[in-house]
């Protein structure tokens, strides 16, 4: 969660309306606000759950003031009204695709000041022979992706999520 923080764009945080706010959604707001803190659009899911419409618009409404409390007052929160043969209901997921794709997105100050990799694949590049000899020997890798921030040089301190920090050989 800690690296996704640092390099997204939007946080969709998707809250069960049946249950409300879990802790977990806490946590992740608290690594956001940290990093950066990206633009956040709440979707309230499991609306279908409520029987009573009474109940149901009072739910909607705690929830959306509570979701505002946490991010800023007037914070998206998108409604999903329900599943209909194990789908959420086209016109609803359509909607919100075409929200997403006209929002205006600011720059982070963490991400222009620090270089960082989307990594699309990866190669072992050890040699075989050695990894046949040793099977736990350190292990050359080779990153391909897209480089983003600033520049990269050579002998960098790079981490690498869930991996650890380690000193790049080179970048081309």
């Amino acid at each position: 969660m800690i690296d996704a923080a640092k390099f997204a764009d939007l946080a969709l945080l998707l809250i069960d309306g049946s249950y409300g706010f879990e802790m977990e959604t806490f946590e992740f707001l608290n690594i956001l606000q940290v990093h950066g803190f990206p633009k956040i659009m709440g979707v309230l899911t499991h609306l279908d759950q409520f029987k009573d419409v009474k109940k149901l618009k009072k739910t909607k409404q705690r929830l959306k003031h509570r979701f505002w409390t946490e991010i800023y007052d007037g914070a998206k929160l998108f409604y999903l009204s329900g599943l209909i043969h194990g789908k959420y209901v086209k016109r609803e997921i359509h909607n919100l695709a075409r929200f997403i794709s006209v929002m205006k997105f600011h720059p982070l100050s963490w991400r222009t000041s620090h270089p960082y990799v989307l990594a699309d694949r990866f190669e072992d590049v050890t040699p075989p022979e050695r990894v046949r000899l040793d099977n736990k020997c350190d292990r050359n890798i080779t990153l391909y992706g897209y480089l983003r921030g600033c520049n990269l040089k050579k002998g960098t301190k790079v981490h690498i999520a869930g991996v650890g920090d380690y000193n790049l050989a080179g970048a081309t």
